[in-house]
């Protein structure tokens, strides 16, 4: 018997009610098998979902040939349970990988760069394209293209298509399986083989942010963006960082690089004073030997 995954039937499905068809212990952590499930298991480059079987904390939810195994925090005693994932991380993670879909288009229209790569992470994402010489340019371009794409507030669809339909679809990439393939369309946009949870519409990302971008292995560049809530909250913490900084430089926001220019020469004039003295007291005490 399969497990049913109520989260590919409705990501925003918060509680569920299930029933435990298995139990077993790996490497010494009590764990369950479920007959239908919305704890979403780590895959694809997306972190599991978390949250509880009847007040037991689900800590970790991996896949297994019989459905997502649900490890937990101590013993479940009942056979019947009643389910809640942490909604703020499952919408966190839609908003990240629907947001990295959108982007991962975006270089494609204008950079002609493919995603060879895709990593969730706890803190920021990232998307590894296979080209080496992107600018800081080229991403801003393609930035005001995804947030164009998140403003137009396009539907999200997705659907499972029978393998000889694929050919049909503009997918990015065509997958290495068989059978039915769950896609991900974004109106007029995007159209991806994934299995991960989405949101409804673009408008729900609420904003992409590129944070950074650097070289990596294999002649690919490695970039670092935001979604969302992690985005707003990244706005935040630089905001704050900078109104400490016009307050300690007693200066506009506008000013700000100017002043840190000016300390930094300040500074490098302090060193070479500081560095004269050294020499002139040596110089002088070796005349007094």
């Amino acid at each position: 018997m399969m497990t049913e995954l109520l989260y590919y039937l409705d990501p925003y499905l918060r509680e569920f009610d299930a029933c435990v068809v298995r139990r077993l212990e790996v490497e010494g952590r009590p764990a369950v098998v479920l007959d239908r499930t919305a704890f979403y298991p780590t895959g694809g480059g997306q972190p599991c979902d978390l949250g509880d079987l009847n007040g037991v904390a689900v800590v970790e939810v991996m896949p297994s040939d019989d459905g997502p195994l649900h490890f937990l925090a101590g013993e479940l005693a009942a056979d019947e349970v009643h389910g809640r994932i942490d909604w703020a991380r499952r919408f966190d993670h839609m908003q990240q990988h629907t947001g990295q879909h959108i982007l991962s288009q975006a270089f494609i229209h204008t950079l002609d760069a493919e995603t060879v790569g895709f990593h969730l992470g706890a803190v920021e994402s990232t998307i590894d394209l296979d080209r080496a010489d992107v600018t800081a340019d080229q991403l801003a371009v393609a930035e005001r293209l995804a947030n164009r794409i998140v403003s137009d507030s396009r539907p999200v669809r997705v659907r499972f298509v029978e393998e000889e339909e694929l050919a049909a679809l503009p997918l990015r990439r065509l997958p290495q399986v068989e059978g039915p393939v769950r896609v991900v369309q974004i109106a007029d946009f995007d159209c991806s083989a994934c299995g991960g949870t989405h949101l409804r519409t673009t408008a729900e990302v609420g904003l992409i942010k590129i944070t950074r971008a650097e070289h990596h292995r294999g002649g690919t560049t490695r970039v670092a963006f935001l979604c969302g809530g992690r985005a707003l909250a990244d706005y935040d913490r630089k905001q704050k960082l900078v109104r400490e900084l016009v307050r300690r430089f007693t200066t506009g926001e506008d000013e700000l690089l100017a002043a840190v220019e000016r300390l930094a020469e300040e500074a490098k004039e302090a060193r070479r004073a500081l560095r004269a003295a050294r020499e002139a007291r040596i110089t002088a005490e070796a005349g007094r030997m």
